[in-house]
């Protein structure tokens, strides 16, 4: 549990806070590169930790991301002209390049000016379907994580953005909650076959209700268990941790159900076997976005790809359209419920399941309120990773988790059934554990 100032510290984003500043330390994924289809094509909003940035791909396909006001006099530059290798403010026709270079003042003869003055301008990278940026001091970027999806010759990515009016932390817990998925997902589980299930007292059928929804990728053994109280084990990485939920095999007391999740700091989690990651980025203190990409066999196109994650959500819920992100939850179907053909009501899939009891939480979560278990051990990490990370930037030194010399191409979870006593780790090639990292590390 943590104290209402600690839960304040923890969520808050903002520039000047202290988990704003270490944030800030990190490449942040700030959106899709499908929204930047072509050269000179309308620059968007890009709204990342508190703050509203313009990006643009100019002429010769570079992408520049830049505050959003021009420093003439403040209008947007997201109103602007992306033209012959800039950005054109439409207020007096001030013109900018990628790195913020002020290129043209039509309304200022003077050539001193912008010889002098730079707008306000951020390293980019391209990587996994997102751009990614860098808001931190000049010259203390960390290591790009250059996730195996990087280098893929097989694959094509797929990038589907989610928008939730709710505390970013609140989103990021739940893809590090392993002890939710065989509860709130039961009808998931039914459409995957997993067949009949009980929570507690009460004994769900699992009789497939919501057909249409996406099913998820890379399940390997799919569910041999029935214990929804999994030991926690985690152990410390250079990019952050793997945790390992352990959970009893149906009938088969020398066997254990093993679901690993890599969490790559501070946003980044490789869930099982899933061939891609969930990344969670605060937009700001009260919303964020929910980012999946994963990897599609060549030739089956990206765009297939995301209508599947759309196949089962109603329109009017979540679309990937630009302007149909945001979240609105869905009505439950209590009449589905009562009848015991649903277990949570919520049509859509794990993504419309997850969001509807994130969201419930209100808009900011007061975690001084809650009451923590053993299930919760990752959570627990995770926050204190976080802590340690604010103490560290504090005196001047580096967070945790920045990867040095590690290859993130080797981060993955992992799903299997094994004998008892084989260690979890064995799963996860490159795991290379680290031990528990002590505020003060440089690690």
């Amino acid at each position: 549990m943590l104290t209402a100032e600690e839960n304040e510290v923890l969520c808050r984003v903002g520039p000047d806070t202290p988990m704003g500043r270490v944030l800030r330390r990190y490449w942040v994924p700030a959106f899709q590169l499908d929204d930047l289809p072509e050269p000179d094509c309308p620059p968007i909003r890009v709204t990342i930790l508190g703050e509203n940035f313009v990006a643009f791909r100019d002429t010769k396909e570079r992408i520049g991301v830049l505050d959003e006001l021009c420093c003439h006099r403040g209008a947007s530059l997201v109103l602007g002209r992306v033209e012959d290798c800039g950005i054109r403010c439409l207020y007096h026709g001030w013109k900018y390049a990628v790195d913020g270079t002020i290129l043209e003042t039509p309304n200022l003869r003077s050539s001193r000016f912008k010889e002098r003055v730079k707008h306000g301008s951020y390293p980019v990278r391209e990587s996994g379907g997102l751009g990614w940026v860098y808001l931190g001091p000049p010259g203390t970027e960390p290591p790009f994580p250059e996730f195996r999806w990087a280098d893929s010759e097989a694959d094509e990515i797929s990038v589907s953005e989610m928008i939730l009016d709710c505390n970013w932390m609140q989103v990021l817990e739940g893809s590090i909650d392993s002890s939710h998925v065989g509860i709130l997902h039961l009808d998931t589980l039914a459409v995957m076959g997993v067949g009949p299930r009980s929570v507690g007292s009460y004994e769900f059928a699992g009789d497939p209700w919501d057909t249409d929804m996406p099913v998820p990728a890379g399940g390997g053994v799919g569910w041999p268990s029935d214990d929804n109280a999994p030991k926690i084990e985690v152990e410390n990485t250079p990019f952050g941790f793997h945790y390992a939920a352990l959970r009893d095999v149906a009938d088969d007391p020398g066997k254990r159900y093993v679901r690993i999740t890599a969490f790559v700091m501070p946003y980044t989690a490789f869930v099982g076997t899933s061939n891609g990651a969930v990344i969670v980025v605060p937009r700001d203190d009260y919303s964020c976005s929910s980012y999946g990409v994963f990897m599609v066999p060549k030739g089956a196109g990206g765009g297939a790809a995301r209508a599947n994650a759309n196949r089962g959500v109603d329109p009017s819920v979540w679309g990937p359209e630009p302007d149909r992100r945001r979240l609105r939850v869905p009505p439950q179907d209590r009449e589905a419920m009562a009848a015991g053909r649903s277990f949570a009501g919520f049509r859509g899939g794990n993504r419309v399941q997850d969001a509807a009891v994130q969201m419930s939480s209100g808009r900011l979560y007061d975690r001084a309120k809650e009451h923590l278990v053993p299930a919760d051990l990752a959570i627990i990490r995770l926050r204190r990773l976080f802590a340690d990370s604010i103490r560290l930037v504090e005196e001047g030194k580096q967070p945790l988790g920045l990867g040095e010399g590690y290859n993130f191409a080797d981060v993955a979870g992992a799903t299997a059934v094994v004998n008892s006593e084989t260690p979890w780790q064995d799963q996860v090639s490159g795991n290379r554990g680290v031990g528990e990292q002590k505020a003060g590390a440089d690690a």
